[in-house]
């Protein structure tokens, strides 16, 4: 049972705290900082980064400066990579001074502290108990801890890959949820033989390099639409991130649709394996509501993201239960801090 959280413990702290990075993470970590009344002594970036800036009414400095004024410090990692370089640098960083990388959800407002811990530790048992290997119940806790202690030697001593616990036949028909710039589906298509690829995409701008990037693929079919519960037209944010996400405040048109309707539309066999991948920015749920026919009738296996929300841990696996309980179910963390690289793997039971 965990006692603290990465919050409490750094209102306790005495050291100088610092941050390293800047952005979109640096600003919601700063948000909570502030709302904790956690100070912060600083802040410093990667040297390609430093210019002669200022953030959040911080200037922006490199680590050796910051060393030399607050040679005791506390680093916050405030960013996301999984580049060699980068992690290679964290390591670094760490050796010299502790350094803790806060869990903040990219969408929802739910911090995975300690109260939110407490309050979900009935669903997260369930799902622990669902855990179908080893290395998922060793990834489900260590990511659990670091999502409340920061400590990114839980995220090194977890990254495992996914060998040997599914096989993809040669007729599957692989759907790509969230297929940003065609990585994913590329990287599926050199790996399998394949009946063929759906790959879909809401972003404008991502669906352009989709396009580009598979068009010497064959028997691949591109969808320029949101994946969500119902067929509709919404509207997305415009941001520029690798996520284009639906909001009431959008401005951008898409169709969303729903899988069911895909798989309705594409005349799925029930005799070939279906395959797919969720990558959908925080709209898994909503993707597996639109899903439960799909689901329930070809008994699909299942990659999908849970790192998007706080909730996501426990409210995926019990969605697919709820829908369809006769899979076996995985965790797999791959190379990265913070926890984004990860996902749930559901597996048909035979």
């Amino acid at each position: 049972m965990h006692h603290s959280d990465i919050w409490t413990r750094l209102r306790e702290e005495s050291r100088p705290v610092v941050l390293y990075g800047t952005g979109n993470g640096a600003d919601r970590i700063i948000d909570i900082l502030e709302r904790e009344n956690i100070k912060i002594s600083g802040i410093f970036s990667s040297a390609a980064f430093v210019r002669d800036r200022f953030f959040r009414g911080y200037k922006v400095t490199d680590f050796e400066s910051c060393k030399k004024e607050f040679p005791d410090m506390l680093v916050l990692m405030c960013f996301g990579s999984a580049r060699e370089d980068v992690l290679e640098n964290v390591k670094k960083i760490s050796r010299e001074n502790e350094l803790l990388a806060p869990d903040v959800p990219v969408y929802g407002d739910n911090i995975f502290d300690l109260s939110f811990y407490k309050k979900h530790k009935n669903e997260l048992d369930i799902v622990e108990s669902r855990l179908s290997d080893e290395k998922s119940l060793d990834t489900f806790r260590k990511l659990v801890d670091f999502k409340l202690t920061g400590n990114i030697k839980n995220l090194f001593s977890c990254e495992y890959d996914n060998s040997g616990i599914f096989d993809i036949s040669d007729n599957a028909v692989y759907f790509d949820l969230g297929a940003y710039n065609g990585d994913t589906v590329t990287e599926f298509a050199e790996k399998y033989k394949y009946d063929r690829i759906i790959a879909v995409e809401p972003d404008r701008r991502n669906f352009r390099k989709l396009s580009e990037n598979t068009e010497k693929l064959p028997r691949v079919k591109l969808y320029n639409a949101l994946i969500s519960d119902k067929n509709e037209t919404v509207f997305l944010d415009n941001n520029k991130g690798r996520g284009a996400h639906e909001s009431e405040k959008g401005k951008i048109p898409v169709e969303a649709v729903t899988i069911d309707k895909l798989a309705e539309k594409e005349k799925l066999s029930e005799t070939g394996q279906l395959v797919i991948k969720f990558d959908v920015e925080g709209n898994e749920l909503k993707a597996l509501s639109g899903a439960q026919e799909t689901i329930k009738k070809y008994s699909p296996l299942m990659f999908i993201s849970c790192y998007h929300r706080s909730e996501d841990y426990f409210t995926i696996p019990l969605k697919v239960f709820s829908i369809n309980d006769n899979y076996k179910l995985y965790m797999r963390h791959y190379k990265g801090i913070p926890a984004w690289e990860s996902e749930y793997i559901f597996v048909p039971k035979m």
